[in-house]
């Protein structure tokens, strides 16, 4: 008997199941998915320079923009409704000194409601965890005045099945590295003193996701900041001080979070990648720095979700990003005692 692959996923109707256990298309508890080929990034596709301000403010479909409002020029023919076959996390920014918290609610691919809770940064970009399929709503909280916002989706996916473990991944029927690749770089003396940067080739492509440090000649007269550096972009988010005393053997290390997708701690296959160090000091160290071809975040295993807690089923950000041409095959591992996941956040 041949499996049978859902999909009649209608909007109204939640089909989540809590605890589920079987499907025909999960064997000996892994799974194989085609997440077609999803549109570009739009950091504000969904709601565009929407005023947020010192009072309470509320949006619904009739302040779409065109983008997402199902018309000829929308991302899909549905009004509110993400192209990901099993959704794509969203992203909010504000103009300066926004500091509001925005709540967005809409549903799963499963058609359950949900809402995730950003809180703005000024013009900081806010990345979100939860998979979105449809988008109905976004309530903003009372904040600073004269503000205004925009929501829009990301290149991290949604998956079907709660997930554990990436097994394989491909792009366009290519197979594609999935496992953390360790870039090695060495600071020697000369470089260490001198605060040049020191690059090599990254042998994939992916997103930085943290580094460490081993003192190889001990540390003097001043401490030593380092940063990994893409080409001769800093990578946000990620530094390591080597103090002016720095033992050899010493091991140093900073990690960004599991799902961070900001612009600079992306790198291409080839692209130079290494360390930024502003010469404090004198001593010598090597370095390991993390990428992660597909930035893969396990099903959350939170009791209970929050407003703010990952996606129940996992997400992942593909190596190549998201241009509407490119289609993705997930092999993983699958959680087969609760297929579904954990039930969703909706206040």
């Amino acid at each position: 008997m041949g499996k049978v692959t859902a999909d009649y996923l209608p909007r109204s109707i939640s089909q989540y199941v809590p605890n589920m256990e079987y499907a025909s298309d999960v064997v000996n508890g892994k799974h194989i998915v085609t997440l077609g080929a999803p549109a570009a990034a739009d950091a504000d596709g969904i709601f565009d320079g929407v005023s947020a301000t010192n009072s309470a403010t509320s949006y619904t479909s009739a302040n779409y923009k065109t983008t997402f409002d199902g018309s000829s020029t929308s991302l899909t023919t549905t009004a509110g409704m993400i192209d990901a076959t099993y959704g794509r996390c969203l992203q909010a920014v504000g103009s300066s000194g926004s500091n509001h918290v925005v709540t967005v609610s809409g549903r799963d691919y499963l058609g359950t409601a949900m809402k995730e809770q950003f809180t703005l940064s000024g013009t900081v970009v806010q990345l979100g965890n939860k998979a979105f399929k449809y988008v109905d709503s976004m309530a903003i909280a009372t904040g600073a005045a004269s503000d205004t916002m925009d929501l829009g989706w990301t290149n991290r996916l949604g998956l079907p099945y709660k997930a554990e473990k990436i097994v394989g991944y491909s792009e366009d029927d290519v197979s594609k590295p999935h496992e953390p690749v360790d870039v090695a770089v060495e600071l020697d003396a000369v470089r260490y003193a001198s605060g040049a940067d020191v690059v090599v080739p990254s042998p994939v492509a992916g997103q930085v996701t943290g580094f460490r440090s081993i003192q190889t000649t001990v540390g003097n007269t001043a401490v030593n900041n380092n940063t990994v550096v893409v080409v001769s972009t800093d990578v946000a988010g990620l530094a390591i001080q080597l103090a002016d005393d720095q033992a050899v053997g010493t091991g140093v290390s900073d990690t960004a979070t599991t799902d961070d997708d900001q612009a600079t701690s992306r790198v291409d296959q080839y692209e130079a990648i290494g360390i930024s160090s502003d010469g404090g000091g004198t001593g010598a160290a090597n370095f390991l720095i993390t990428v992660e071809p597909i930035t893969f975040v396990a099903g959350d295993d939170t009791a209970t979700q929050t407003a703010t807690t990952e996606d129940t089923r996992g997400t992942i950000l593909c190596t190549a990003a998201c241009n509407g041409s490119v289609s993705y095959e997930v092999y993983y591992q699958v959680n087969t005692s609760d297929l579904h996941g954990i039930e969703q956040y909706n206040g």
